[in-house]
């Protein structure tokens, strides 16, 4: 295992975008979300965790003095957060999926990506929900529904994320933002200092109380009520490489 600190109890948690970003983002993509300023993003070499071959991955430029504002902002959230000092690496987006894309599960660049933000600015015409699908320190699989205006924490180079079931139609706009403790490339390499939360590993009995499609709901209840809303309906833990093999070939 590369990756020794963890941030958080589960790896990830999700929460509201402040009014005042959400604003100045929606505002931005509504008014640039068309060509030419929309233009579809080249993949050839950047690996084949995104199925850009199947359907398009489209990419909205940000200015930079826009970018700025936004970083200033959501470090700020992420910061308190995750607890620590941190310092921005990456700005990424807007990034909009099309009907049928897909993220193999992954885990993200160690020296930069410790803690990282996925931001939903906009969505359409889904006929299902398009979850986050994201691993916490016991490997079990959480399946979290966004919605304009959310996001989610995560700690990207460590927990397994990705959204292998196929986007159900319409589209999907997000950005992507990531961390890491200041001045620190060798973050990972140290134990947790103190305070850092424990990671929640024992949850006691699971069961299925809700549907199979109940996503974000708490259709799975623990005797430990920590493990929260998102375990995936599904029961899935994914303890090797032929277990997420399995579970892309299941939900394609």
């Amino acid at each position: 295992l590369q990756v020794k600190r963890t941030f958080s109890p589960l790896g990830f948690s999700k929460g509201r975008l402040p009014d005042d970003v959400m604003g100045s983002m929606r505002s931005y993509y509504y008014n640039n979300g068309d060509p030419p300023h929309r233009v579809q993003e080249e993949w050839s070499t950047k690996g084949l965790y995104v199925n850009y071959w199947e359907s398009d991955c489209n990419f909205i430029q940000i200015p930079w003095e826009l970018k700025k504002l936004w970083q200033d902002r959501l470090k700020d959230v992420v910061q308190e957060w995750v607890g620590v000092e941190i310092e921005q690496t990456d700005l990424y987006g807007v990034r909009q999926y099309e009907a049928g894309a897909r993220l193999l599960t992954h885990v993200d660049r160690i020296t930069t990506h410790a803690v990282s933000l996925i931001v939903n600015i906009a969505q359409g015409d889904l006929t299902s929900p398009w979850t986050v699908e994201v691993y916490d320190h016991a490997d079990r699989l959480h399946e979290v529904v966004m919605e304009p205006g959310d996001i989610v924490y995560y700690e990207s180079a460590k927990s397994l994320h990705g959204r292998n079931t196929p986007l159900a139609g319409g589209y999907y706009a997000n950005i992507f933002t990531h961390y890491r403790p200041i001045g620190d490339p060798n973050w990972y390499k140290k134990e947790n200092p103190e305070g850092t939360p424990e990671p929640l590993i024992d949850v006691g009995k699971c069961e299925l109380v809700g549907k199979p499609d109940d996503y974000s709901m708490g259709a799975v209840k623990c005797e430990n009520p920590a493990i929260g809303p998102h375990l995936s309906p599904k029961m899935f833990t994914a303890e090797s490489g032929e277990d997420l093999y399995q579970w892309w070939l299941s939900v394609g």
